[in-house]
């Protein structure tokens, strides 16, 4: 499923570099790469969730899981071990991505293509493809929690990211209370800049997310029995 995943991730780039070959070729660079962020913030979330929860349930509907509930092994380090494993996914997934959106810019906007502009545009592509799955651990403590069942994870992945797209759109006035949103900083914290408090609500917001989302998957692994 994980390789699928990495598909659907790596086509989203490659829609859109054929969208403005064949559909919209007078579109300019800055709209292009920002249609190519707002469908990566929508879609990127949703497979990430769904590899998580897929892999998770297969564990727990197969009982693959009581070999790590019965043996003398470290309950903490085997989910470290599956968080670093999904990471890893996701790594490669986004590099991969990245390079064809960086191989597209350089396609499609030959003049655009500098060093500022690339430099600019992988920063804001890698801090919030990060930032996404930091926001996005807490899907691991659902998975945890709904053990074999499937959609409470699905449904909690979704409204993430709803959210993390919702982030683009947030007026002024509305800017304090999204980036105190795990979810909306995400989106924020590429909009705002650093110098501004709002970037370093963005950044406490979605790391206490993610350290939360962690430790709550393993107390609940923890009071697990067989």
């Amino acid at each position: 499923m994980a390789w699928m995943g990495t598909l659907i991730i790596v086509t989203i780039p490659l829609f859109m570099i054929w969208n403005r070959l064949v559909i919209d070729p007078q579109r300019e660079y800055m709209e292009w790469l920002m249609s190519v962020l707002m469908l990566n913030t929508l879609v990127l979330p949703i497979i990430n969730g769904f590899v998580i929860t897929s892999g998770m349930q297969r564990e727990y509907q197969d009982r693959t899981i009581r070999n790590v509930l019965t043996a003398p092994v470290s309950r903490e380090r085997f989910l470290t071990a599956k968080l670093v494993v999904w990471f890893l996914w996701y790594l490669i997934s986004i590099c991969l991505s990245e390079v064809i959106v960086a191989a597209g810019c350089y396609a499609l906007f030959p003049d655009e293509f500098t060093t500022g502009n690339m430099g600019y545009a992988l920063f804001l592509f890698t801090q919030n493809n990060f930032f996404s799955f930091i926001a996005g651990i807490p899907i691991f403590w659902i998975c945890v929690k709904q053990q074999a069942l499937f959609y409470p994870a699905m449904l909690a992945t979704l409204g993430t990211a709803v959210l993390q797209a919702a982030g683009l759109q947030v007026s002024e006035e509305l800017i304090l209370p999204a980036c105190v949103c795990p979810w909306t900083a995400v989106s924020i914290s590429g909009i705002v800049g650093f110098s501004t408090c709002y970037y370093w609500i963005c950044l406490v917001s979605i790391f206490l997310c993610g350290v939360a989302g962690y430790i709550g998957v393993i107390i609940s692994f923890r009071n697990q029995d067989q």
